[in-house]
């Protein structure tokens, strides 16, 4: 005996949640082997997100066992519900608002942080890619990231976090040229926590906090979004300060604003309500054709093999100006399960009605019609045209993942070269194990959310 869709769908969030478990687990034994502050940084924002999507699905879960306790679950069966959709975010925008001294004269402390942001619907939550080096020269943070949420209902809550680390401040350095200042912080990156260091100017209390803790992400931001916001352009929305954020660990000055593009597609838009083969009464003539109710309208082909090869033949508009009713028996000519429609546009009305073969076939076009102008209406401005849903380009590989030591790319002193041959191939050993370990994590990652369903561009 099948099981029921909801201890499926229980069944499929507790599955999801074991494998969070086990990807945390991994990501927190790739934080405590990580020297690297790029790995670390990565690895610290893969399980601020692992937890995070534990706890949101622990808490869907418990609601799902307290209604069905409670015996809310009530069958839907037979009522018309709106259709899902399509949700996708990208053109992830958000202004800075420095100090004139800070960004105009070049003065003040010389902060840097590192960013990414969470954005979530329901029990589906997608990071963007990490921006690190955040500092008064960046006017604001853009990221490339294209983010797609399906099964989406028209009453969503989008839920837009933004997540900051302040990086080490080294002010010996600050002055520093930024070429060279670029080399050193990545040299000592590279070359272990003895020699790393030194020259980067860290103490012991940092190198023991970091290798126990790890960087910690404060959630410095908040925003929302709902179904008024959907457009096709890129739009402002309130960016909130959260409420008792460590602004002393990290003063990232957040304009107020954040912009993206919130593009939608109901299902109703892309995928058909009903099919079928339906008479056209006109002109006492009667008009067989094969019709699709798809896209504010009901589309006419002479055959169904015409509609792979061939526009419709005739379009009948089904929009929020719509009427469906029963056709007049003046206009019935003697045939019956009759439909007709309605549809208002200035500066006349056009009027249409159609006969199905049965009375089953009548219901089923008739409850189609219904559902259509349902979608419609719920939707509201996210149907009156279908908007683009841009393609998640192909996950790439974080840039920090190096097969070959930094030694192999900067030129170093003659002594530096010097340095025993077996200490290089440590390094490049611990690199490698590294890579070995974030590449099992994200194709485990990719196996439990998808391959599609959300990317990442670097």
């Amino acid at each position: 005996m099948p099981a029921r869709p909801e201890k499926q769908k229980d069944h499929d969030l507790q599955q999801k949640i074991d494998h969070e478990i086990k990807m945390r687990e991994g990501t927190a034994k790739l934080l405590a082997a990580s020297k690297h502050p790029a790995q670390m940084l990565e690895a610290a924002k893969n399980l601020l997100t692992s937890n995070t999507r534990i706890m949101t699905y622990m808490t869907e879960l418990q609601r799902r066992k307290t209604a069905e306790v409670l015996g809310k679950n009530v069958s839907t069966v037979g009522n018309q519900l709106p259709c899902k959709a399509k949700v996708s975010v990208s053109d992830i925008r958000i202004p800075l608002m420095w100090k004139d001294t800070d960004h105009f004269k070049n003065k003040g402390d010389y902060r840097r942080y590192a960013v990414f942001c969470l954005l979530r619907i329901g029990t589906d939550i997608y990071e963007t890619s990490m921006l690190s080096n955040v500092d008064r020269s960046m006017t604001d943070l853009t990221f490339d990231d294209i983010m797609v949420f399906n099964n989406v209902p028209h009453d969503f809550t989008a839920k837009f976090e933004v997540y900051c680390h302040k990086l080490h401040e080294d002010l010996t350095i600050a002055s520093t040229p930024k070429k060279l200042r670029k080399k050193i912080n990545d040299l000592s990156g590279s070359v272990g926590r003895s020699v790393g260091k030194r020259l980067s100017g860290l103490n012991d209390t940092d190198i023991i906090g970091n290798m126990v803790l790890g960087p910690r992400f404060e959630l410095m931001a908040s925003g929302t979004l709902e179904l008024k916001d959907i457009g096709d352009s890129i739009g402002n929305y309130d960016l909130q300060l959260t409420s008792g954020a460590d602004v002393t660990t990290c003063e990232l000055p957040l304009f107020g604003v954040f912009c993206l593009r919130l593009a939608c597609q109901p299902e109703c838009l892309v995928e058909p309500v009903a099919t079928g083969y339906l008479n056209l009464l006109d002109e006492e003539k009667v008009k067989p054709y094969w019709c699709v109710l798809k896209n504010l309208s009901l589309a006419c082909w002479s055959s169904k093999e015409d509609m792979e090869v061939t526009e419709p033949l005739l379009q009948i508009p089904v929009t929020k100006n719509t009427q469906i009713s029963d056709t007049d028996p003046s206009r019935s000519m003697g045939t019956d399960h009759t439909i007709h429609i309605m549809t208002k546009q200035h500066p006349r009305s056009l009027e249409y009605t159609l006969a199905a073969q049965s009375k089953d076939e009548l219901n089923k076009w008739w409850d189609g019609l219904q559902q259509h102008l349902l979608d419609q209406a719920l939707w509201k401005h996210a149907c009156d045209y279908l908007m683009e849903i841009r393609s998640p380009s192909p996950r790439k590989k974080p840039a920090f993942l190096r097969k070959s030591s930094i030694y192999d790319d900067t030129p170093l002193s003659d002594k530096a070269t010097q340095r025993p041959s077996s200490v290089v191939g440590e390094l490049k050993k611990e690199d490698d194990q590294l890579s070995e370990m974030l590449n099992t994590l994200m194709g485990e990652a990719k196996q439990i959310r998808g391959e599609n369903s959300y990317t990442t561009t670097v």
